[in-house]
Formats: structure tokens, sequence, C-alpha cells
């Protein structure tokens, strides 16, 4: 008896898992390493951008990030895509050929946002 109640609640888990991925936020390029917060009533979203490997970059293997997007939603199920807010070419100090921008996030102090994130630096001359 247990066993069968085991087994039902885990196919009663993977039916409910399914169903939500439903409604996924980012359909249209590949993302990782998501913050969410709140501000002014709105979820706004910021997740690393995974991109398929330039012919340039060595590791094909591996995680490409180049920019970062932002999404937004004010309902949970209509989101979005504010587009590419930072990239690795327009940053002065981030090696533009690194593809290492992963995991950002941001805040709000003092009637201003800080968005932050972690990317190789560019390499000394």
């Amino acid at each position: 008896m247990k066993l069968r109640s085991i087994i039902t609640a885990s196919i009663a888990l993977a039916a409910t898992m399914s169903l939500s991925a439903q409604n996924p936020i980012i359909r249209d390029n590949f993302s990782a390493d998501p913050s969410a917060h709140v501000f002014n009533g709105r979820v706004y979203v910021y997740p690393s951008h995974d991109i398929p490997a330039p012919e340039d970059y060595a590791r094909k293997d591996w995680f490409c990030m180049a920019d970062y997007h932002v999404y937004s939603s004010d309902n949970l199920v209509d989101w979005v895509d504010h587009g590419v807010i930072v990239d690795q070419k327009t940053v002065p100090w981030v090696n533009d050929t690194g593809y290492s921008m992963w995991a950002p996030d941001c805040n709000y102090k003092n009637g201003k946002y800080y968005f932050f994130f972690p990317a190789g630096q560019k390499p000394k001359e």
C-alpha cells in the first residue's frame, strides 16, 4: 500500500511539473542564472544570455555569455523582453571576446537602480 502511494504521488508530481512548464518566461533565446526583483509593482528578471559559440571562441562545448537582457511582467503571464541592456563589447573594462557575463543582479537604493555583474577583465596590453 505504501509503495502504491509513493507511485501515485510521483505521477501526480510529474504531471504538475509538466503543466507548470507550459508558460516559460523566455521563449526566444537561452538564458541562465536569473535574479528577480519587484520594483514599483512589476517583476523584473535579470538572466545571463547564452548564445551559440562564435567561430573565434575556443570552447565550443561551453557556455557563451556575451550580454544581458531584462524581462518584466505585471501579471506573471505576459512578459516583455526589454532587449540587451549590457553587452561585453560596450563595457570598457570587459574582455570583449571573453563571453563570461554570468549571473547578474540589480538593486534599488536612494532613487537609483544599480545593475551589477561579473565578467572577465580585458587583457593587459
